[in-house]
């Protein structure tokens, strides 16, 4: 009875051993992932801003509107503001 006793304990402790691998590697994959949509989202900003930078620069060379498009990516400058979209979406605006 106590060798039965025995290998059950010990079963039981490997196959929380294995649970504890399984989540440690789950949870290392679901924080490679939230890395990459970051470093993605990063990326995209700052081609915005760059686009942004060259959109007013260009501006404040010709004194008047400008619009420039890269990608999806697109930057409006006035002498007032700059806007950069991505797919009509606002991704950074600067305002005097």
């Amino acid at each position: 009875m106590r060798n039965a006793e025995a290998k059950a304990f010990m079963m039981a402790d490997s196959l929380i051993s294995l649970l504890v691998v399984a989540m440690g590697i789950n949870l290392f994959f679901i924080c490679e992932k939230q890395l990459w949509l970051q470093n993605r989202n990063l990326q995209l900003k700052m081609a915005a801003t760059r686009l942004g930078k060259e959109a007013s620069d260009l501006c404040a060379v010709k004194k008047q509107p400008v619009i420039l498009s890269h990608c999806d990516l697109t930057a409006k400058a006035t002498v007032q503001k700059v806007v950069v979209y991505n797919n009509d979406r606002c991704l950074c605006r600067v305002e005097k």
